[in-house]
């Protein structure tokens, strides 16, 4: 677990709520008791100051929750001791590696929920098989990660996933917000702080290139790195050639490196064989989901880590070469800064907020989940008019105007030169005013 302590936490909190009116307005539009009155939310979520903003809005709304770290690593202490502070608010923590992890997820699983939130997966599934589900069966569920999304539409493929899931991350405004330009720039912050590394005319390797590691890689060559990608993805790394961008195997592109940023959601990006084949000094970061995607086991076995900065060890390898490791391999934004700007993570938790209340407001605790809604189970995107309603509300907080299409321009849209179209080609709410 890592700082701020609760005092400096609370400013933080403080801050974060001036900049997340979005998420702090919800409940006013809903009176007391609120549409989540009853509701049990279990969350495994990184627990941050934004992420204090969410759990009150959510409060506001009725709802009690029961929330676990969804990166221990990342847990920052004061935080954690102000959500335990909130009525209605449980706070689990384990030890912080995997096993203490594992244990938090259990723990909140025993207990069962209404409605999750979830940052990659695990707690959606443990909910799912814990012993609590006949007398609290899950109505649904919302999961922020890609990589989550992808292991529960394996579990969707096999029959085993019960529960509408809401994949935030497909939503447009939080992938252009959060993943994009969110992590592009807490990234570059964390780097920047830890290494003081002059950018300009280095060799920085982005292993993945998803909306997240394009983010990374743009804010990377804006500051004059030379940027060479990684991917396994034939259409991504299609995607960064034609941006203009090398594309080579992490085991070529690690030797020229200076700097090496993982962003795959995956694990064993960077492995022994990698780093004994990389240039002497290269600085490795993880902006992935867990620290699994750089063999930092493999590195402390080597030998004691030198501290170099704060946040910055080095490790001498067998091969006489230095290989500098940030953050001790754990998410780097998160570990070595603080995280995504709030007003990136309004747009995210704004998304999260209205789809629960599509999700939890008007099933009946008794009826099937999501059947009352048209979502049966499964993973869906985010509804269009919640991912829409998202978008206006940003675009008028940031004092942004939009043109409205005339009667003559809706009809062409609805035609071909033809007949009326029976449905409309463009979806009617995204021309309200």
């Amino acid at each position: 677990m890592s700082l701020p302590g609760r005092a400096e936490a609370i400013d933080r909190i403080a801050s974060a709520r001036r900049d997340m009116p979005l998420v702090a307005g919800i409940p006013g539009g809903h009176p007391a008791p609120g549409p989540l009155s009853g509701r049990v939310i279990a969350a495994c979520v990184h627990l941050t100051p934004e992420t204090v903003v969410l759990v009150e809005a959510l409060r506001g709304l009725g709802a009690r929750l029961r929330l676990c770290a969804a990166n221990p690593l990342s847990t920052q202490d004061g935080v954690a001791a102000h959500l335990r502070r909130m009525p209605g608010v449980e706070v689990v923590l384990g030890t912080p590696d995997w096993d203490g992890y594992r244990w938090a997820v259990g723990e909140i699983a025993a207990q069962g929920a209404d409605l999750v939130i979830d940052d990659g997966a695990d707690l959606i599934l443990a909910l799912q098989a814990g012993p609590a589900l006949e007398e609290r069966p899950l109505l649904g569920a919302c999961e922020n990660t890609s990589t989550g999304a992808l292991r529960l539409q394996t579990a969707q493929r096999a029959g085993s996933l019960d529960i509408p899931v809401f994949a935030i991350t497909r939503s447009a405004a939080k992938r252009l917000y959060d993943d994009l330009h969110g992590t592009g720039q807490s990234v570059l912050d964390a780097i920047l702080r830890t290494t003081n590394l002059l950018l300009a005319g280095r060799v920085a390797v982005v292993a993945g290139y998803g909306t997240c590691g394009r983010g990374i890689a743009s804010r990377l060559r804006a500051l004059g790195a030379r940027v060479v990608i990684t991917e396994i993805s034939p259409q991504a790394a299609l995607e960064a050639n034609l941006d203009g961008l090398a594309v080579r195997p992490m085991a070529e592109a690690i030797r020229d490196a200076d700097l090496v940023v993982t962003a795959t959601g995956s694990r064993d990006v960077v492995v022994e064989d990698h780093l004994l084949a990389a240039k002497d000094g290269v600085i490795l970061a993880n902006a992935g989901h867990f620290d699994v995607e750089i063999d930092a086991e493999w590195l402390r076995k080597s030998g004691p880590g030198t501290p170099v900065r704060p946040g910055l060890t080095s490790y001498s390898l067998p091969n006489g070469h230095d290989v500098l490791l940030a953050a001790e391999g754990r998410v780097v934004n998160l570990a070595a800064a603080q995280g995504h700007p709030p007003a990136v993570m309004d747009v995210t938790f704004a998304t999260v907020a209205l789809c629960l209340l599509e999700l939890g407001a008007t099933v009946p605790r008794t009826g099937k989940a999501g059947a009352a809604l048209g979502y049966p189970a499964g993973v869906h995107s985010v509804p269009p008019h919640i991912d829409t309603t998202v978008a206006r509300l940003a675009l008028v907080r940031a004092g942004v105007g939009l043109d409205i299409p005339t009667t003559a321009q809706r009809q062409y849209l609805r035609t071909w030169g033809g007949p009326v179209r029976a449905t409309p080609s463009r979806d009617p709410a995204e021309w309200a005013p």
